[in-house]
């Protein structure tokens, strides 16, 4: 790759963007927790060029973590990718988020990825080592805890909202519990060893991954079915 590679990690609460340079160092500028991911992205892609000395159409490809997670999050990201990418000529890169959180464990695996945790239901990935990095083992899904294979998974990474149900399969098993990191620095990683593959995505058919109907949608719907 020729040029500069950006990544865009929003999915969830703290969000920040990576740019690998042309000389492959990897460099990180997170958003202000003071403000709102849509107010604050295209600023911290600024501030993250302007202290590098880029200029936006150095830009050669972006990678953009596309969920499950927030619904403004992923909105604001993939909105944004997309017009950078159209103005810019920039290649886009889809990366499934629970790619970027297995991208920060260091062990051997097989793991399993749990987001959007809700009542008794989570969004599961299992991923093992492969020589590019982690590849799933299937396409993520939205689960009942009790359809979730523990077996042989050296841990499963779930956040605070996990259910206390599958947190007691897990001791249960012996498969430890860990908090996951959502980092844009391995958002990056993922999207320069898929953008090796030629793994890259049509501005078009670029979407936001959500577990299930945002709540906005939820509630319009039932509004609709009521009337």
């Amino acid at each position: 790759m020729s040029g500069v590679l950006l990544a865009i990690e929003t999915s969830q609460r703290r969000g920040g963007v990576a740019v690998r340079d042309r000389d492959g160092r990897d460099h990180v500028e997170w958003l202000r927790t003071s403000d709102r991911h849509d107010d604050d992205l295209l600023a911290a892609v600024d501030r993250l060029y302007a202290r590098l000395r880029l200029a936006p159409p150095d830009t050669d490809a972006i990678g953009v973590s596309t969920g499950p997670g927030g619904f403004t999050g992923l909105r604001v990201a993939i909105a944004t990718a997309k017009m950078l990418s159209e103005a810019l000529g920039a290649r886009l890169i889809a990366v499934p988020t629970a790619l970027v959180v297995a991208e920060s464990w260091a062990g051997p695996g097989p793991i399993i990825v749990t987001l959007a945790s809700k009542q008794q239901t989570v969004w599961v990935t299992r991923l093992r080592r492969s020589r590019s990095g982690w590849a799933m083992d299937e396409e993520g899904r939205l689960a009942e805890i009790d359809e979730i294979r523990l077996a042989e998974a050296e841990v499963l990474l779930g956040d605070r909202y996990l259910p206390e149900a599958l947190r007691e399969r897990c001791h249960e098993v012996g498969v430890a519990v860990v908090e996951p990191i959502f980092n844009p620095a391995a958002c990056l990683a993922v999207a320069g060893h898929l953008l090796t593959d030629g793994r890259t995505t049509e501005p078009l058919a670029m979407a936001p991954m959500y577990a299930r109907p945002p709540a906005a949608v939820a509630r319009r719907d039932r509004d609709r079915y009521r009337t």
